[in-house]
């Protein structure tokens, strides 16, 4: 390891925190940073300390909000207040809305069940969940989970304690994406787009 001086290395850790960013990369992070005008790196340090300063949660759905209450979609008198989807993070409301299909309200759970990480239940926002259901009424939940081996867990257990509520839960349809080959599809995603099979009309 380099014997970089210590602001460097408190940076090149900072940065390999970051989700796919390691030690190399954090390396050349900085070192990219280091050629920037001086009023470049304060714009870039002065953005960051915003992201702190002007970010809340919306305390409906969790969402990020902009200004301290609702965020935009829930404080929007044009959406559909009986259904919820469920998402992992925050960032998946931003790319179901950009389809402009969805014109219900979300619940952002705060990630997925994943006990070897210490992810248990109680870690998420499930309890604030079956409150939002009994309140608004709910007549359908959306399970827009990742579908992998957690989010597939996640999606069980939700699935069993949104039971008792008497609630229609549903699931996106899984099955190819466009443009794909079902030559090289998985058996998985093969059996989900057999299974989401729709009639021709």
């Amino acid at each position: 390891m380099l014997n970089y001086p210590d602001t460097i290395n408190k940076l090149i850790e900072s940065f390999s925190r970051l989700p796919g960013v390691g030690r190399k990369t954090a390396e050349r992070f900085i070192f990219h940073v280091l050629k920037w005008p001086k009023d470049e790196v304060e714009k870039f340090s002065s953005n960051i300390k915003q992201l702190l300063a002007h970010n809340f949660l919306c305390p409906n759905c969790f969402n990020f909000s902009e200004h301290e209450g609702l965020c935009s979609v829930c404080s929007s008198p044009n959406r559909d207040t009986a259904t919820l989807c469920v998402v992992e993070e925050f960032h998946d409301v931003q790319v179901l809305e950009a389809t402009g299909a969805y014109h219900g309200l979300y619940h952002v759970l705060g990630g997925r069940i994943d006990p070897p990480e210490g992810i248990t239940p109680d870690k998420l926002r499930v309890r604030e969940l079956l409150e939002r259901v009994k309140k608004n009424n709910a007549h359908e939940i959306i399970l827009a989970l990742n579908p992998d081996i957690q989010g597939e867990g996640t999606v069980i257990y939700l699935k069993n304690i949104l039971r008792p509520l008497n609630v229609k839960v549903t699931l996106l349809a899984r099955g190819l994406p466009m443009g794909g080959d079902i030559e090289y599809a998985d058996e998985v995603t093969l059996t989900n787009a057999l299974r989401g099979r729709q009639e021709i009309k």
